[in-house]
């Protein structure tokens, strides 16, 4: 009798030991979907109205849901979209919907042991006041980028607005973590950080993993795009297609089609610019087409440094309102030389800084502010029935007189295929175009601290009629020369342009010509 009791007690034992291993064996997969890392985010791709768009990249590919309210205790549940897998990595994307305009939600992926609920806003479309940051290049330096991102944080914006180059090389899977996505965590999962197409995200794998990774479903090759905050309409240009007909067409489109109060454009390289690379993207066409649609502010970035433009607009057009031109290249990239310029430039500096844009209504106070918390720059316009404010309006330029200088600029900071020798000179090429029917006397010459390691004959001419020129200037050596890696000639090579206009004379030192065999 005590053999069976003691039978039976091992067989239940034994049975229960089978149903705990069966229990464990059929719970293996579920909890294998869910025992997932995530990667990257979650981050918004861009603020929304009645929706948001939220991406998170996770290192295990299944089935996974958030679950999102407005407050974290009365919630709906929507299951995640797969997007892609690049390197192993699973990326995947929430569309939340019919959500209500002006409204504070809170969001968290479902997970076992996953309590981490996030917190982010949309916007309405009467909703005057807006605060955002812009900022531009913070590729190279994760710890400058980082504090960056801390201090622009702490001014509470909607949203940032970043100009490119967020990384060195935007093929390289591996970079995108290092210098970006590492450093916006704490950030991105609340505020949308909108970044329009650099040159080291298009030049690296065609802007791939930049639309793959910040962009919804455009085409690689034309990464422009437009949305709304509240009464302000953001355009941002894809750098790689200055002359294409199909972005300007898209512009026109879009622009005219927006009703909002106040317009900005950013992309990568910027119109005017005079340190740092010079830059004079599409010089001929988008100027025009930002005075005619009543763009408010052009942000740009590529030279890595700050510089603001006073307002411009053309002097036959007494209708048009002005645009401030803005290059923020200081996020993070090393920095660049600038070109001080009492004519044209309202504030330029080498520093790293971002932009805070403040709106209330009629009126918009930019303060740009260096990484030590010190204010580098101030702007205010005030824009209403009546026209500007009397303190904008009476720092406008004429914009043919801006197209000149920095058209001069340009031409004598490009750099050069070839060294000069003892007996050998360069010919230097500089291709000139006036824009406008006045004779424009101008002289060539090397930059005065030059003189002592090269040798030129002054070069004088006059630009007229509005017609291109191309003249030689030559250039011999008067000593040996080494160059970097990067094409940094030592001794370094500078040309000095001297230019009559408008009663006025102007004299601009170029920058420092790099050496770049074809």
């Amino acid at each position: 009798m005590m053999d069976n009791k003691i039978n039976m007690l091992d067989y239940r034992f034994i049975f229960r030991l089978l149903l705990f291993a069966l229990i464990l064996l059929f719970s293996l997969p579920f909890q294998g979907a869910y025992s997932q890392n995530v990667l990257k985010g979650p981050y918004l791709i861009e603020p929304g109205k009645t929706t948001l768009l939220i991406r998170w990249e996770i290192d295990k590919k299944s089935e996974y849901v958030i679950e999102y309210g407005l407050t974290s205790k009365k919630t709906k549940q929507v299951n995640l979209i797969y997007r892609g897998t690049k390197n192993n990595a699973h990326l995947y994307e929430a569309k939340l919907t019919d959500l209500r305009p002006n409204s504070v939600y809170s969001y968290r992926l479902v997970s076992p042991g996953n309590k981490t609920w996030f917190r982010t806003s949309t916007y309405a479309d009467n909703q005057e006041n807006l605060t955002f940051v812009a900022m531009g290049d913070s590729r190279s330096n994760p710890e400058i980028f980082a504090n960056i991102m801390s201090a622009s944080g702490g001014a509470n914006p909607d949203l940032i607005i970043s100009m490119g180059d967020l990384v060195e090389n935007g093929g390289k899977y591996k970079q995108w973590n290092d210098f970006y996505f590492s450093v916006i965590h704490g950030i991105g999962e609340s505020t949308p950080i909108v970044s329009t197409l650099g040159d080291h995200e298009g030049e690296g794998d065609d802007g791939e993993l930049f639309r793959y990774f910040l962009r919804d479903d455009q085409p690689v090759d034309k990464q422009w795009f437009s949305f709304d905050y509240g009464s302000a309409h953001f355009i941002s240009l894809d750098y790689r297609h200055p002359d294409s007909k199909e972005m300007i067409d898209w512009f026109i489109k879009d622009i005219t089609s927006s009703s909002k109060k106040w317009n900005f454009v950013y992309m990568h390289r910027p119109c005017y610019n005079l340190g740092g690379h010079g830059s004079t993207w599409g010089r001929e066409t988008w100027p025009e087409l930002f005075s005619k649609y009543k763009i408010d502010i052009v942000f740009a970035g590529h030279s890595h440094l700050y510089e603001r433009f006073y307002p411009v607009k053309h002097s036959d057009n007494s209708d048009a309102l002005p645009i401030t031109y803005i290059t923020s290249g200081g996020a993070g990239a090393e920095l660049y030389e600038v070109v001080k310029n009492e004519t044209a430039l309202a504030c330029s500096e080498s520093v790293n800084h971002f932009i805070k844009v403040q709106i209330a209504g009629d009126t918009l106070k930019l303060i740009t502010t260096r990484m030590d918390g010190s204010t580098l720059d101030k702007l205010l316009i005030i824009k209403n029935k009546n026209g500007i404010n009397k303190e904008y309006a009476d720092k406008i330029i004429p914009q043919e007189m801006l197209d000149l200088l920095t058209m001069f600029n340009s031409t004598i900071s490009q750099s050069i295929s070839s060294v000069p020798l003892y007996s050998v000179p360069i010919e230097y090429k500089l291709k000139l175009h006036s824009g406008t029917n006045e004779l424009i006397p101008f002289k060539v010459e090397l930059a005065d601290n030059t003189g002592n390691y090269y040798f030129a004959e002054p070069l004088s001419d006059t630009l007229k009629n509005n017609i291109d020129k191309e003249v030689i200037f030559k250039i011999f050596s008067r000593k040996d020369m080494t160059f970097s890696m990067w094409g940094e000639l030592r001794p370094e090579l500078r040309l000095k342009l001297t230019y009559e206009y408008n009663s006025r004379k102007e004299t601009l030192i170029g920058g420092a010509l790099n050496f770049w065999p074809k």
